[in-house]
């Protein structure tokens, strides 16, 4: 293999690596059930596309820093250093705004592929580059070089390396950002795993990003013992630390937001759970209700029968009596699929239905479900029909309708709710922005319903058009 060939495919991984790198960093298939292999696709053209603008830029740097007779220790192109030097050439210029296309381009491929909040996705892209570029051009190969040679990567000796020898040597710099960022990787998931307060997981976040500082202090080390310390020592003063610095501010003020609304989000999760189970509590007593009404309705039936036949003689006293049989047949007449409190809800909805002439088509069988609990019960149907109803309630024309289905698909348990609507529904990443007056309430009720679904191991999908609202949940048999 020519060194030419192994200097492109060592540019190649790097740039599978950085993307990774990325991936990782804004969860891009959280929020989205991409296909595997249109995954794939889709992510190596994005290797592709990159590896040939990467390349164009890198003979377009080499070019400018020759044509210019600079040292590319002393001036590279950086949006840090270009902000810092108030240098905005032409040059300049149009190095910004070909990382600006390709962030632009990238943004629009993870928000409309796999649903990534655009703003979290444009700052996580860039601080994740951010520290990807100064690990891989500053702290990684100095270390390296000194550990090797004894000497600093500032010294004239790199002169002396040909090709293959800098092959080899960015191979084991993109092999030690491999396991950095593996290290990194475990160490989240250890943490995640261990520490179940979020709060105290993002403290560890900050911990963990402020840790590289320490890798600095080993550079200046390094850089102290093996000479060449006014370029290390310019480096890691004038450029690393301040940029450093400013990103580790940023990711501190982002965990920040997001321990505010992880807070705010426990606090909506435990007044949704108040009202579930006041709701609960309400289902059972009617449940209880109901159980003693059964029974008086079979002792008036058999009391009716027993009068009927004692007044045989009358035609009058047994026409009015056979009327409240009817009466009374038809008031005990409540839907039975299999399980009481599925019974309660669908009924009590049916009537809201009835009340705001929403057509309500129904065909449930909901046996051999005790193993979910009356909550979970309660917070997944309750949930997903008052949703329904809601939309269905803000129509002005069109048909109104819900439809409930229910069944056993082999070992899982499907619950179908589709339903008309013509208010527009919003999503932002894996959230359902309300149209509520209350904000405050942002998908509470969809989140509640998730979560239920999820204490079964299940699954939730949902399908919604500009007239059509559709969520399908999958809990497997226990």
């Amino acid at each position: 293999m020519s060194d030419v060939l192994l200097a492109e495919i060592i540019r190649l991984a790097s740039i599978v690596l950085s993307i990774s790198i990325v991936n990782f960093a804004v969860g891009y298939r959280k929020n989205c059930d991409i296909d595997k292999w249109k995954n794939i696709a889709i992510q190596s053209a994005i290797v592709v596309i990159m590896f040939i603008i990467l390349r164009y830029i890198a003979v377009w740097n080499i070019y400018c820093i020759y044509n210019e007779k600079l040292n590319y220790i002393e001036r590279y192109f950086s949006l840090f250093s270009i902000i810092k030097n108030f240098d905005f050439s032409i040059i300049n210029f149009m190095w910004i705004a070909v990382n600006v296309a390709i962030i632009a381009s990238m943004t629009l491929i993870y928000n409309k592929i796999y649903k990534v909040d655009w703003k979290k996705f444009i700052f996580l892209y860039i601080l994740s580059g951010q520290y990807t570029s100064i690990f891989v051009t500053i702290i990684i190969p100095r270390i390296l070089f000194a550990i090797q040679t004894g000497k600093s990567l500032s010294d004239d000796i790199v002169h002396n390396l040909n090709i293959h020898d800098w092959n080899i040597f960015n191979m084991k710099v993109l092999v030690i950002l491999f396991l950095v960022c593996m290290l990194i990787i475990i160490s989240i998931n250890i943490i995640n795993k261990i520490l179940k307060n979020k709060i105290y997981v993002y403290a560890s976040y900050i911990i963990l990003v402020n840790s590289v500082f320490i890798m600095l202090k080993t550079l200046v080390k390094f850089a102290e013992k093996y000479g060449g310390f006014p370029v290390e020592q310019y480096l890691i003063i004038i450029e690393v630390i301040p940029q450093l610095s400013i990103l580790a501010i940023s990711i501190t003020i982002y965990i920040v937001i997001e321990m505010k609304k992880e807070n705010e989000e426990r606090i909506k999760e435990k007044q949704v759970y108040n009202r579930l189970e006041t709701k609960n509590d309400y289902y059972e007593k009617v449940e209880e209700a109901q159980n003693q009404i059964r029974r008086l309705y079979h002792d008036m039936n058999n009391h009716l029968y027993n009068i009927q036949m004692m007044n045989k003689s009358s035609e009058g006293a047994s026409e009015y009596i056979l009327s409240l049989q009817n009466e009374l047949n038809e008031a005990r007449k409540t839907r039975v699929s299999g399980n009481s409190l599925f019974d309660i809800i669908v009924n009590e909805k049916m009537n809201i239905c009835k009340s705001k002439g929403i057509e309500f088509d129904i065909d449930v069988d909901s046996k051999n479900t005790e193993f979910i609990k009356n909550m979970d019960m309660s917070s997944i149907l309750a949930n997903i029909l008052d949703n329904a109803i809601e939309a269905c309630d803000k129509m002005i024309s069109n048909k109104k309708y819900i439809k409930l289905t229910s069944m056993w698909a082999d070992d899982m348990f499907v619950i179908i709710c589709e339903n008309s609507k013509e208010n527009k529904v919003k999503k932002i990443g894996d959230r359902f922005i309300t149209d509520k007056f209350n904000k405050s309430e942002h998908g509470i009720g969809i989140k509640s319903v998730e979560k239920s679904v999820k204490n079964y191991d299940g699954n939730m999908m949902i399908f919604c058009d500009d007239n059509l609202f559709k969520v399908k949940i999958m809990i497997p048999k226990r």
